[in-house]
């Protein structure tokens, strides 16, 4: 693909934002109520209809970038998405594959959804950890469905199997960690400063661990994806991904200032307003990223014959 981008490819770059914004729901979602939730039903109301509404647009974005596939080979205007014909063509191949994995992982979250949602109306006791554990083993079996499809999209699916595990754990790792950001945002609502801190210490400590599985699957992949280091400043793949990694950056050191500034004052303080400041600056920058990476994705390839 070119560096200019044709309105086909603008389409498919939002579709992807969109699948993002799905997978990052379901990451991020699912691990708040497994590790910082209180247990309450109104936080795993808040936190299933937060993963749901993330899904639904995830699954949207899967089925609408389908179409702009077939749209696009037919070369025929809106009315060339709908040719039935060459999309059951275009399902035996990988783009079929890629979206029934993505499909099937939505549709399963969305079901969960709704049938916890059910569990949870007519219940009368708080759920108990049977409960979550189900619910995470579910959501969690679907997000490796989902993580999956990236190992046979794009220029990753002709590597070797090695960096295709890394496109996998770093999909699922980032989409955890800033699919988190809301929930963790909407925390900030609490009038418990000190489990609110708690639970921001512990998503400190456990971030340390995503950014080092962040670096290295990222590092695997680049090394992978270009001939050499050159390229990172000479092709448009390469600025891209500079792009993405100074974005990056900034969003680690907004996360480094929530963990040694207003982190641990939170107990003394009488509100959360700076870190709740702070996280939504952190909802902005990595909303920057996944934009980012929808387009050197989408629009933009490596320079190599790949």
């Amino acid at each position: 693909m070119s560096s200019i981008p044709t309105s086909w490819e603008l389409a498919s770059l939002v579709c992807k934002f969109l699948v993002y914004i799905g997978v990052a729901s379901i990451a991020g979602g699912s691990y708040c109520l497994w590790q910082f939730s209180d247990h309450s039903k109104a936080t795993l109301h808040r936190n299933l209809s937060y993963i749901f509404i993330g899904s639904l647009i995830g699954f949207q974005g899967v089925v609408a970038n389908f179409l702009i596939q077939i749209g696009l080979i037919n070369d025929n205007g809106l009315v060339g998405m709908f040719d039935w014909g060459m999309g059951s063509l275009l399902l035996d191949v990988q783009l079929g594959a890629v979206t029934f994995y993505r499909l099937t992982g939505f549709v399963i979250v969305l079901l969960s959804c709704l049938f916890f949602f059910r569990r949870i109306t007519y219940s009368t006791r708080a759920p108990d950890q049977n409960f979550y554990r189900v619910l995470i083993a579910i959501h969690f079996f679907a997000l490796l469905v989902i993580s999956s499809s990236f190992r046979l999209a794009g220029h990753v699916s002709v590597l070797s199997i090695f960096p295709q595990i890394g496109i996998v754990i770093h999909v699922t790792v980032f989409a955890l960690w800033i699919g988190s950001l809301y929930p963790l945002y909407k925390m900030t609502e609490s009038r418990d400063m000190k489990f609110l801190q708690l639970c921001m210490k512990r998503f400190g400590d456990y971030a340390i661990g995503i950014l080092i599985l962040l670096g290295i699957s990222g590092l695997i992949m680049i090394f992978e994806l270009l001939e050499s280091p050159g390229e990172l400043f000479t092709s448009p793949y390469g600025r891209a991904f500079l792009s993405k990694l100074s974005l990056v950056v900034i969003l680690v050191s907004i996360a480094a200032a929530n963990k040694l500034i207003f982190v641990p004052v939170i107990a003394t303080e009488t509100d959360s307003r700076k870190l709740a400041s702070s996280i939504r600056w952190e909802i902005v920058v990595a909303s920057m990223i996944l934009l980012v990476t929808s387009y050197f994705s989408t629009i933009v390839g490596p320079a190599g014959p790949m």
